[in-house]
């Protein structure tokens, strides 16, 4: 027992459906006061092909108990109860979770229920004399949500490159303009006013790694007389 109300915790598997793949042991929550109709709920998602461990809740506090300890993969919700109804239970869901799919199982529901339901947020609802029609709800609901992630993390990366291209862009246009060096030490200054080397300088804006050698000028001032430097690579013409 949890709180007010029982919160039950059952499995039930059976063959994968063959139209979709959906998570194995999938977790679902079902808020639902009727034990009957849960056992029904439940076989009806066996039939569908689903591989679930269900946990059900009646009242508000041990629904919210539930998202916070155990998120599920989805919800299935009646629609009315006496102190707690399933549009309360929507938008707690939606707004602590909001891409867990929610789904009204329910007695009756009108037209203008429906439409209702739809605009707070809920991904389908079925009818508990058509629950043939469930699974197949569930796996529309679980796809649904899987894509509307998969589009929310491409637009993340999306937006990450473009900020990304812009502040390269912003170097780029830094360098391209006056850059303040000291005329004793070449040493440049940032536009926080820190002051840096040219290596440093270009390795922390343009990401460059430098391999420092000894140019053949060099070479003559700093070994006079040698016929050449294995770090250049050229012989000396002295």
């Amino acid at each position: 027992m949890v709180g007010e109300a029982p919160t039950t915790a059952r499995e039930g598997a059976c063959a994968p459906l063959k139209k979709e793949a959906v998570k194995k042991n999938l977790n679902i929550l079902i808020l639902e006061d009727v034990p009957a109709d849960v056992l029904l709920i439940e076989n009806a998602l066996r039939k569908g092909g689903l591989s679930f461990r269900a946990r059900q809740v009646e009242s508000k506090r041990d629904f919210l108990a539930q998202l916070q300890n155990h998120p599920p993969d989805l919800i299935l919700s009646d629609h009315g109860f006496p102190a707690f109804d399933g549009y309360t239970a929507l938008s707690l869901a939606k707004n602590q979770f909001p891409d867990i799919p929610f789904i009204f199982v329910t007695g009756a529901l009108g037209e203008e229920v429906a439409i209702q339901a739809f605009e707070r947020g809920a991904n389908d609802y079925v009818l508990k004399h058509r629950l043939e029609m469930l699974a197949p709800a569930v796996v529309r609901a679980l796809r649904t949500s899987e894509e509307q992630r998969k589009r929310t993390e491409t637009e993340v990366e999306r937006r990450r490159l473009m900020l990304d291209m812009l502040a390269t862009l912003q170097k780029i246009k830094t360098l391209r303009g006056l850059l303040p060096i000291c005329s004793s030490c070449k040493k440049i200054r940032d536009a926080q006013g820190n002051w840096s080397s040219v290596e440093q300088f270009l390795a922390h804006h343009l990401d460059v790694t430098f391999t420092h050698g000894i140019c053949p000028d060099c070479v003559d001032q700093l070994y006079p007389g040698s016929s050449g430097n294995p770090t250049t690579g050229r012989p000396h013409n002295g």
